[in-house]
């Protein structure tokens, strides 16, 4: 499928679905039937996998309008029914596409998109850690006193399954400190989630590395520099990076797929290259370029926060190291957390394409469309149906007290797992209906050509400014803007 003829099969769908009446159709088809216990979603989707169910008329007859609107869904965008069935196979893509169609359902084929069900939440497991990282937007230490219990956290695995999230990543705190991790994370995979955990890698030892490789898909661990000095300074004690690459290690040797995550300050600018020239060399999967975020004790290092041109020269610089790798063939992948670096892409890409077309005259130019996917190819208008910063959108948080939140980064309750079901939260919630309609920006980011690619870091404007809605600060396109806004006001 060509990114040009899905460009004209989103604007399609969205003429498909904008009506009230499709949409109120496609709504019914989420709801379970006491007569049938099933959605009738579900049993559509099971007859693309060749299994069929005795359903009641009703649900039968939702099942023929649902049937329709995917089968021409599917044509238009050039895409077999064999392909979606052999998608359907694997569970967390079964959840994510039940999930997109649930978004559709409910909030139309929205410019960016807004799935009805979040493709991952981020659960900060515990608030027990054994580091002090100086960045820690958890402010993370001993454990609360109201963290989830065993019991509690299984409930909410259950709940965010029967939500139709497709991918839960355990973060903290450190999850691995949880004496119950491996029990609630197994019962995710079970749910037929994508389960991943943030660590600092520290308690990775082989015995763990192994337990990890039967119980998770994929672990992340926090690097925040190339050499023990800058990392140990950073994370506020001696020893933690050399036990951090033993334990990324000892995952590579059981085969496990690792990432290697380091948040960009002032302090470590200088070695990101080399910490990425660290991961190759250590076989990792995976880097990522955190976003610095002023929140938890990240408030207390505000000033090694990057400049607007700083961020923008180590996004180009990324960008510039992801194409070329992928030229390569090279086994890391690279992305980041930056919502802008998917904009740089774009206007970055013809420029290097230019560069190494000499070498590859084949190679399509590669945007990095959201933080975990690099797509060659990629169009403007499919750039911003995906839409940069996904939180309330696509991606959503957990307290250890089981506190919904937009965004890890983001502290804001939306309501709680112990008296609420997460579905109605992530579907009815005003804050996150707020954060999805990028009409509602305030600022440089109201203004910006990209806002739909980007939108702006939504946490990094809450923590400088205490509004999700207002620019992100540190986007070299701020700066544009506040220049303009002068001239205009020196010419008047």
């Amino acid at each position: 499928m060509s990114h040009n003829s899905s460009s004209t099969g989103f604007t399609l769908l969205q003429q498909l679905v904008l009506g009230p009446r499709q949409r109120f159709l496609l709504r019914l088809g989420f709801l379970r039937c006491s007569k049938c216990k099933s959605r009738p979603i579900d049993i559509l989707l099971d007859e693309y996998l060749g299994k069929h169910h005795q359903a009641c008329i009703r649900c039968r007859s939702i099942v023929s309008v649902l049937h329709f609107f995917i089968d021409l869904a599917l044509r238009i965008m050039k895409v077999s029914s064999e392909s979606l069935g052999k998608a359907l196979e694997t569970p967390y893509w079964r959840k994510g596409i039940t999930a997109t169609l649930k978004g559709i359902a409910y909030f139309g084929a929205s410019k960016p998109i807004t799935t009805g069900a979040p493709l991952f939440v981020v659960w900060n497991f515990t608030n027990r850690c054994n580091l002090r990282c100086k960045h820690c937007y958890q402010n993370a230490g001993p454990s609360l006193a109201n963290e989830l219990n065993t019991d509690e956290a299984l409930n909410v695995v259950k709940d965010l399954s029967e939500s139709d999230v497709s991918s839960i990543a355990f973060s903290g705190g450190e999850p691995l400190l949880r004496q119950d991790f491996f029990k609630v994370a197994s019962y995710a995979k079970d749910c037929g989630m994508y389960v991943s955990v943030a660590t600092n890698g520290t308690l990775i030892t082989r015995e763990v590395a192994k337990k990890l490789s039967k119980t998770v898909h994929y672990v992340e661990v926090s690097l925040d520099g190339a050499s023990p000095e800058v990392h140990d300074n950073f994370r506020g004690v001696p020893g933690s990076w050399e036990r951090s690459v033993a334990g990324i290690r000892h995952l590579i040797n059981e085969g496990v797929t690792v990432g290697v995550a380091t948040t960009a300050t002032k302090n470590n600018i200088g070695e990101i290259h080399k910490i990425i020239d660290l991961t190759e060399q250590l076989g990792a999967d995976y880097f990522i370029c955190f976003n610095f975020i002023p929140t938890g004790r990240g408030q207390e290092i505000i000033k090694s926060d990057l400049s607007p041109v700083e961020r923008e020269e180590l996004l180009i610089s990324l960008y510039r190291r992801l194409v070329k790798n992928m030229l390569m063939k090279k086994k890391t992948q690279i992305y980041s957390t930056a919502p802008q670096f998917a904009r740089v892409g774009l206007e970055t890409q013809k420029k290097l394409m230019g560069e190494l077309r000499g070498i590859s005259p084949d190679f399509s130019p590669v945007i990095p469309a959201t933080h975990y996917a690099n797509l060659p190819g990629l169009t403007l208008e499919i750039a911003e149906f995906i839409g940069g910063c996904g939180a309330g959108r696509v991606y959503a948080a957990l307290s250890p007290e089981g506190d919904v939140q937009p965004c890890v980064f983001m502290p804001i309750k939306l309501g709680n797992l112990r008296k609420q079901r997460f579905e109605h939260i992530w579907l009815y919630s005003p804050v996150l209906n707020e954060l999805r309609n990028r009409e509602k920006l305030k600022g440089g980011c109201s203004v910006c050509p990209y806002k739909y690619v980007c939108g702006g870091c939504r946490a990094r404007a809450y923590g400088y400014f205490g509004d999700y809605l207002m620019h992100d600060p540190g986007c070299i396109r701020r700066i544009t803007q506040d220049r303009l806004e002068q001239a205009q006001l020196i010419k008047t």
